[in-house]
């Protein structure tokens, strides 16, 4: 099955202190401003119009926005997920703050809240960093869910994403080449656990963490390297307890003909081959209940 998503397009992120969290996009993530209004404040990262999007509306709403081809495909996730029970808010107000054509929002069995979209704008203007850190663009979006299964089924069969691993309970989704756009970690409340940007290489991940190590709990797990993904890493804390990382490598699949996923334990080797140290409940092997012995391979 092919997945309707043509790509991971942003994520809107509810905080108590607006101008604070733009500081922190600016000078920690480097991303480049755009005009603020209606107490949001949206970065750009890449070629996107933007990709990252601080709200003061809703301190604790958490948003992904997921990119669809066009309204024919539109209109026929909306019409499956009615047909699965599942209420589908259709918003003209909300989708022109967005600058998209057409936009339709939901919330996934396990708490999280998606907004499908179509025509997202590109931006003609190159990407400006607000410094030097080597951005290359949003890559991943870890996502706390309090129904990972649900979730994970709903993703897979309506949506076509691809399961490329387990780590316990936490689903790896890819859409296409890269190793995964999504992840699902279980979690008594919903939301975004973390950002994930890609930067050019290495030396920007280590020149990130030179630039965080002296400040008391701000790098939560690495300098270090994934198994599941072969990516190397960091990930440090932000604003209104919401995690980042920059990632750089990392496995390329074959989405047309993807090797089968993986099962890992939810231990720390599994989340890091360096051995750093991990800060995130969500990563611990106590914060999760325990796998069956056997678990059936969910097919794309």
């Amino acid at each position: 099955m092919s997945t309707v998503i043509e790509q991971l397009r942003y994520v809107v992120l509810g905080t108590r202190d607006l101008e604070a969290a733009a500081h922190f996009a600016g000078a920690e993530l480097g991303l480049q401003p755009l005009p603020a209004g209606n107490g949001e404040q949206a970065f750009r990262s890449d070629h996107r119009q933007y990709s990252l999007v601080y709200s003061n509306a809703a301190p604790r709403r958490h948003a992904v926005g997921l990119e669809l081809r066009d309204d024919a495909a539109l209109q026929a996730t909306v019409q499956a997920l009615q047909a699965r029970g599942i209420a589908v808010q259709h918003d003209a107000a909300l989708a022109a703050r967005r600058n998209v054509r057409a936009l339709a929002a939901f919330t996934t069995p396990g708490g999280l809240c998606l907004e499908l979209v179509v025509r997202p704008q590109d931006q003609g203007w190159r990407f400006f960093a607000a410094r030097d850190c080597g951005m290359a663009g949003l890559a991943a979006l870890a996502l706390r869910s309090t129904d990972v299964a649900a979730d994970e089924a709903l993703l897979v069969e309506l949506f076509g994403l691809q399961v490329r691993d387990w780590i316990g309970d936490a689903a790896y989704l890819g859409l296409d080449a890269a190793h995964h756009r999504l992840a699902l970690f279980p979690a008594a409340t919903a939301g975004v656990l973390a950002v994930e940007f890609e930067v050019q290489g290495l030396d920007q991940v280590m020149q990130q963490y030179h630039r965080l190590r002296e400040l008391p709990q701000a790098v939560v797990h690495g300098p270090g390297r994934r198994p599941a993904s072969g990516q190397a890493f960091l990930t440090f804390a932000g604003p209104d307890a919401v995690y980042y990382s920059f990632v750089t490598d990392g496995e390329r699949i074959d989405a047309a003909a993807p090797r089968r996923p993986r099962q890992f334990a939810m231990r720390a080797d599994s989340h890091c081959a360096w051995g750093s140290d991990c800060g995130i409940a969500e990563l611990l092997a106590d914060a999760v209940p325990a796998r069956p012995a056997l678990r059936g391979v969910t097919s794309a």
